[in-house]
C-alpha cells in the first residue's frame, strides 16, 4: 500500500517475514522453487535499495524473500510483489509467477483491498472522528468484502501451484514500545486494533483454505515505529516507505521455513 495510492501496501507494514521455517512435516522436502508474491510487505518497500528494474513495485533484495530464497540455495526464485498490490493485481499480474513446480508460496496481501491507507492517513493526520471513522469503515469491509477475496485468491494459486506449501503472513503491530508523536498514543493503538481486524480474516480465510498463517505480532513486539530498536519506519518525508519494516523488521517475522 502506498500512502500515495494506498499506502505502498502499508499495511504491508509490518512484516519481517519469513526468515525462520515452515515446520517440517511428513509431507516436508527441499524447497527448490520459490515464489514470493504479495503487497509491500512482500517487496520490501522500507528496506531501500529497489532494484531499479522493479520500478514503481519498489522490490528490494532486503525483503524476506530474496534473503530467505539466498540463505537456502533456492535454485529457482520468483519474486512478483509489488507495493501496492490488490488480491486482484496478484490474480492478474503475479499469478504467472507460480506453476506446478513451485514448492513454496508466501505472501502478505489484503490491506490495499480495504484501503487500510485511509486508515493511515486519517490517523495520522486527521482529527479523532476521522480516524474513529475510517478505522470502522476498514473494519467493515475487512468483514463484508475481504473474505471472498482471500478465498479466490487463496484457491487461485492452489490451482495453479497445486503442489507447493502456501503461507500466509499476517502484519504486524506498527506500534509498540515507545509512544510516537504522529500519531498519538489513542490513534496508534486504534490503527493496531484494524491491523489486527484484518490479521484475524486473513488466520480464519486460511484456515477454511487449507493452508499455513503465520501472525507477527508476538515477534514484532516492542519494536514498533518509535521504539528504542524500530522495526517499524515512522512516519517521514519517505511517506511511501511510512509505517513499513525496515531491514530488521524484514527479518523479524516468524516465518521459519525448512528445507526439509
Amino acid at each position: 500500500m502506498r500512502i500515495s495510492r494506498r499506502l505502498p501496501t502499508a499495511l504491508g507494514a509490518a512484516v519481517a517475514l519469513i526468515c525462520a521455517s515452515v515446520p517440517s512435516d511428513a509431507d516436508a522436502r527441499p524447497v527448490v522453487s520459490y515464489a514470493a508474491p504479495g503487497d509491500s510487505f512482500s517487496s520490501g518497500v522500507g528496506a531501500h535499495d529497489d532494484d531499479p528494474a522493479s520500478g514503481s513495485c519498489h522490490r528490494s533484495p532486503h525483503a524476506y524473500g530474496p534473503r530467505w530464497a539466498a540463505a537456502h540455495h533456492v535454485a529457482d526464485f520468483r519474486f512478483p510483489a509489488c507495493g501496492g498490490a490488490t488480491t486482484r493485481d496478484l490474480l492478474t499480474r503475479q499469478l504467472p509467477s507460480l506453476d506446478p513446480g513451485t514448492d513454496l508460496v508466501t505472501l502478505t496481501l489484503g490491506a490495499n483491498d480495504v484501503d487500510y491507507v485511509r486508515v493511515m492517513r486519517a490517523c495520522s493526520i486527521g482529527p479523532d472522528a476521522s480516524c474513529e471513522a475510517e478505522a470502522a469503515r476498514a473494519e467493515r469491509a475487512t468483514d463484508h468484502v475481504l473474505p471472498a477475496r482471500l478465498d479466490a485468491t487463496y484457491a487461485a494459486i492452489a490451482h495453479r501451484a497445486p503442489h507447493a506449501r502456501v503461507i500466509i503472513l499476517g502484519y504486524p503491530h506498527l506500534f509498540g514500545g515507545a509512544p510516537c508523536l504522529i500519531p498519538a498514543p489513542p490513534r496508534a493503538r486504534r490503527m493496531n486494533a484494524a491491523g489486527d481486524h484484518i490479521d484475524a480474516v486473513f488466520a480464519d480465510r486460511a484456515r477454511a483454505a487449507g493452508v499455513a498463517y503465520m501472525e507477527p505480532r508476538r515477534r514484532f513486539e516492542g519494536h514498533g515505529a518509535c521504539a528504542a530498536d524500530p522495526w517499524i519506519n515512522p512516519v517521514g518525508l519517505a511517506v511511501s516507505e511510512s509505517y513499513h519494516p525496515n531491514r530488521e523488521g524484514q527479518v523479524g517475522e516468524p516465518l521459519a521455513v525448512r528445507r526439509g
